[in-house]
């Protein structure tokens, strides 16, 4: 009974295991009972089970078994046989374990009827149709691989400590360890193995996205790797051989999975976060709860891979004392120690090697996982902002949030099994060298603590400094973001060198908070790269203190441990300073998702079947602050019926924009109803044009319909543009149409809300931004014709748009003072008339002045007013017709010459030349900087190497052999190697961060100068967003 307290005994594991081998069973027996009193419920019900109502809906047609269902059925079966021979031997020899108490025979007989269900259950997903797993199984293949793990451990410290054979039975238990890692990799999947091809076959040809995601699936080499694949990533060979012959492509990159699909993951992570806002309300820390729940089930797997590399990573330190005393000539136990010793070694190393790459690439694809979510989430919150949220979040600070915050958050992600690994590995670590070193190890303990403490307060410091960071960040971005979009005004007004001063200020105030900031990092890093020689020093110095004798393998054994400690606390700086930077970052991106959201109760939706209105406003007050005493709107009463036409007019600053966007629901209603059947359209005032074609524009990634197509061009008076084009409506505009006139603009994006064939269009007064002739047409054409069945509410300031209105709106101080049609409301008296008047005589002095300044001296006297304006209109047509074909010839020859306005991105291919490097090396003084830095890591590893060999040297093989050099010798002269190792590493940290500091400045105000120099033909034909991402 001693030894059924010792954690190593074997009798201490057998009764636990026995204990969760029944707790198993117990649970697979009570899941059948429950099954089977189910369906007898639905039978006494007479309703047909579940799994009839599936199997009718889905008729089976074929299954297809694969490798990995085979080779879980053969898995079963082989564990089943080696348990059954367990239990024989176990029966027949007297003497096959250290322990001869019941848990064993109770295990062995718990374990042969636990494979025999869990095999009948593996050969019933064929009837059952389980494609998936289900978790118990999962889970006792999970238990059975670290119940093989652990006896296998116990296997091996027996042989070790009794320097006694691999017998039969640790030949047993290695042997299912092997197969229990296989059962594992399956039970992480998830996937039986089993395809099965049903009725649902046929819908594919039915529904085109279905079979169009069905196809991206099976092109996924990642989805449909086997384990084999899995594991030594060789699903990745075809992409390689590619990339090997010819530069990849983008049609010859594979899907992702779609799992890893930005639309999946997105959808995913809205209903985690809906679920988490109805139950713990919208807050920072709900949020944070909603990224922890999204990623959690990926993130357990992961870990599972991260604990199974840290473990097999300290095997290595733990055996070098015993490798080292073979070695030495401690051969009394023959040749079998050391092939134990080597082979593992060897297994601890492949152990390592394929869970610590199965983790790094787990925790890459978690966290791109959660960096695609929550850049999709933004972008869709930032289409849901209010009107005041919106101003308090530039377009710049959005750009910020999707790429430099989302990056850092997405790091944490990178780095987040070390928070946990930490402990557990200096753990390990102290266990080692307690097992080695005795008493000693606890000195080391405490010194590697304190080197701990230091990075409280400069966390805090780094946290600090980096919220600094990203308010400056945010200022440069936000004013090069300004400059760049209004480049050809600066260049008009020879602003360039005005506002190139302002960048550099901008960029002075973030470069002071970096150079604080990488200062403290070279201080972190210096004392973390010093930690090993601290500590080391510490712990030998306590063996000295303590007058423990010193041998090479004890040595050896140690600095392989602090090697270990040294990763650990070298990584941990990084750690400090990713995690601080994304806690801000995360901070940042909360608060963004917590603004306020444009309310869904402003609009409600009515079925166009049980009204005969499609807009309808009762008593409606509106303001776009909703903290005020005076609204925008006050008292909207409106009722507009299905087809008609409705203008609004009134003086600047009347409402009349925003009585579209409270119909929108953009603005914040107070008071009121408003009701509005069928979908929208709406044309604001500035046009809104997308990098792209003409096409692409107008299509707005609806279909393409040619008949239809070519009426709405007509319609909106683009056919004559379109020729004029070299490549009709295939001619590329340029960022934000910056070649196209701000008619064209405005027609193309009129078209383009013509072809999304809405119910109710809302124009913000579109006709302005083109010439009389062709507004006139426009209207003719597009508002009264294309459109004469559909609902038009237009803001106009041309009366001559008026007269055709079903109704017209008077706006006056955010109240509509009048409404009728264009008779009644003349003949009223009370406003419209003078605003008709003041529009009219506005026109026909613009035409006077435009008559004046065109017609020649000589007809002006001689031609009466009639003939004026004859000629006034021919010039007008000849000029604007000359000037669209000048225009245009210009536009064309550049798009025919180049052969499109925006240029693709330039990509290198092959290697990177030693001109790159050379020039990144001399961007800082000339290169004078790099030998000093080049030296200093140089003489650092020098001192690292030295000191090593100097302490495995300077001590004895054993402890009967004389030493060397004394110990205050020993220990002076690697306390000095110690600390020139330290003084070498600090230099090459500040050096490092002063040149790389350097270098980024150069290069900033070189690419700045080169930016605010360039031509305007370069802003034409390069995306602001490319320019702001180099």
């Amino acid at each position: 009974m001693e030894e059924w307290q010792e954690i190593y005994s074997p009798c201490f594991w057998m009764g636990t295991f026995a204990l969760i081998e029944l707790i198993f069973i117990m649970s697979i027996l009570a899941q059948f009972l429950f099954r089977k009193f189910r369906c007898w419920i639905q039978r006494l019900k007479g309703a047909a089970p579940e799994s009839n109502k599936q199997h009718q809906e889905h008729k089976i047609i074929a299954i297809k078994l694969g490798i990995s269902y085979k080779a879980c059925i053969a898995c079963c079966l082989l564990i089943l046989g080696s348990h059954v021979l367990r239990a024989v031997f176990l029966q027949l020899h007297e003497r096959i374990s250290d322990c001869k108490y019941p848990p064993f025979i109770l295990c062995e007989g718990l374990q042969v009827l636990s494979w025999i269900i869990l095999s009948l259950l593996v050969f019933s997903f064929q009837k059952t149709n389980s494609a998936k797993l289900p978790m118990v199984i999962r889970s006792w293949w999970i238990f059975n691989f670290l119940q093989s793990a652990t006896t296998v451990v116990i296997d091996l410290r027996s042989i070790l400590a009794t320097h006694g054979d691999i017998g039969f039975k640790e030949w047993i238990d290695m042997f299912m360890l092997v197969v229990c890692i296989y059962l594992f990799a399956i039970s992480a999947g998830g996937k039986t193995g089993i395809t099965f091809t049903d009725s649902s076959v046929t819908e594919p040809l039915l529904n085109p996205s279905v079979g169009q995601q069905a196809e991206a699936k099976r092109t996924c080499p990642y989805g449909k790797a086997n384990i084999l694949e899995l594991v030594t990533f060789s699903w990745m060979n075809p992409v390689f051989s590619i990339g090997y012959k010819k530069p990849l492509e983008k049609n010859a990159v594979p899907d992702v999975d779609g799992k890893d699909a930005a639309e999946f993951l997105s959808d995913s992570f809205k209903n985690v976060i809906d679920d988490v806002e109805h139950s713990y309300g919208l807050s920072t820390s709900s949020i944070y709860r909603a990224m922890f729940i999204f990623i959690r089930r990926k993130a357990i797997i992961n870990a599972g891979f991260a604990v199974l590399s840290a473990s097999a990573s300290y095997v290595g330190p733990s055996l070098i004392n015993d490798l080292v005393k073979f070695l030495g000539g401690q051969r009394q136990y023959g040749l079998k120690r050391g092939y134990i010793l080597a082979v593992a070694f060897l297994s601890a190393k492949v152990v390592e090697t394929i869970s610590q790459r199965q983790w790094i690439f787990g925790a890459r694809q978690l966290g791109m996982r959660l960096r695609a979510a929550l850049i999709s989430h933004i972008y869709q919150k930032g289409l849901h902002l209010s009107c005041s949220s919106r101003q308090k979040h530039t377009s710049g600070e959005i750009i910020n949030y999707m790429s430099v915050d989302i990056q850092r958050i997405t790091d944490v992600i990178w780095y987040i099994n070390y928070i946990w690994m930490l402990p557990i590995q200096l753990s390990l670590a102290v266990y080692i060298l307690h097992t080695n070193l005795g008493v000693g190890a606890w000195a080391g303990l405490a010194a590697t603590l304190a080197i701990m403490a230091c990075n409280i307060p400069l966390t805090k410091m780094q946290k600090r400094l980096q919220a600094k960071i990203m308010v400056a960040k945010d200022n440069r971005m936000k004013a090069t973001t300004e400059v760049l979009r209004s480049m050809k005004i600066l260049k008009l007004q020879a602003w360039d060198m005005k506002y190139l001063h302002k960048l550099k200020t901008l960029r002075g105030e973030e470069y002071n908070w970096l150079w604080r900031s990488v200062r403290l990092s070279a201080l972190t890093t210096f004392i973390f790269w010093g930690s090993p020689a601290f500590i080391s020093s510490i712990t030998f110095g306590s063996w000295i203190l303590l007058g423990v004798p010193l041998t090479a393998g004890t040595v050896l054994s140690a600095l392989a441990t602090f090697r270990m400690l040294q990763d650990l606390i070298f990584t941990l700086p990084d750690l400090l300073s990713v995690f601080a930077q994304g806690k801000v970052s995360a901070d940042r991106v909360a608060k963004y998702l917590e603004e306020e959201e444009l309310k869904c109760d402003a609009v409600t939706q009515v079925p166009r079947n049980d009204t005969d209105f499609d807009v309808k406003i009762d008593h409606g007050i509106f303001s776009w602050e909703l903290e005020t005493t005076s609204p925008t709107l006050t008292d909207v009463e409106l009722k507009v019926k299905r087809g008609m036409k409705v203008a609004i007019c009134g003086m600047v600053g009347s409402g009349k924009s925003s009585l579209l966007s409270c119909i929108l629901g953009e603005m914040p209603k107070l008071d009121g109803t408003v009701r509005v059947s069928g979908r929208k359209a709406y044309v604001p005032q500035t046009a809104w044009i997308l990098s792209g074609n003409i096409r692409e524009n107008i299509l707005f990634g609806n279909t393409h319909d040619e008949e239809k197509y070519k009426k709405i061009i007509q319609s909106c008076a683009l056919t004559k543009d379109l020729e004029l084009f070299a490549n009709g409506d295939l001619t590329e505009i340029g960022e934000r149409g910056i070649n196209m006139s701000g008619g064209q603009k405005q027609r193309i994006q009129i078209a383009r809300s013509v072809y999304e064939d809405a119910d109710i269009y809302l124009f913000d007064d579109p006709f302005s931004a083109v010439d009389a002739h062709t507004g006139s047409q426009l209207f003719k054409d597009c508002v009264m014709g294309i459109l004469k069945d559909k609902t038009v509410l237009y803001v106009t300031h041309q009366v001559e748009f008026l007269p055709a209105a079903d109704l017209i709106l008077v706006m006056q101080d955010g109240k509509i003072v009048q409404k009728g049609k264009f008779n009644e409301l003349l003949q009223q008296n009370i406003g419209f008339e003078a605003i008709a008047g003041a529009h009219s005589q506005a026109l026909e002095s613009v035409i006077n002045v435009e008559c004046s300044s065109r017609i020649p001296p000589d007809n002006k006297k001689s031609a009466d007013s009639e003939d004026e304006f004859d000629t006034e209109n021919e010039i007008d047509d000849q000029l604007q017709g000359i000037t669209k074909q000048e225009s245009t010839h210009d536009v064309s020859q550049d798009i025919s010459d180049k052969g499109r306005l925006t240029q693709e991105e330039e990509r290198e291919k092959g290697g990177i030349g030693k001109k790159v490097y050379w020039t990144y090396l001399r961007a800082v003084h000339g290169g004078a900087l790099v030998p000093v830095t080049i030296a200093a890591q140089s003489f650092f590893q020098i001192f690292q190497v030295a000191s090593n060999y100097w302490m495995a040297w300077a001590s004895p093989p054993t402890t009967a052999t004389t030493p060397t050099v004394g110990l205050g010798l020993l220990f002076s002269v690697y306390i000095a190697l110690s600390m020139g190792s330290a003084l070498c590493v600090l230099s090459r940290s500040l050096l490092v961060s002063l040149i790389g500091l350097l270098t980024s400045e150069k290069f900033f105000k070189d690419m700045l100068h080169c930016i605010l120099h360039a031509p305007m033909s370069f802003f034409d034909s390069t995306p602001t967003g490319r320019i702001l991402n180099r």
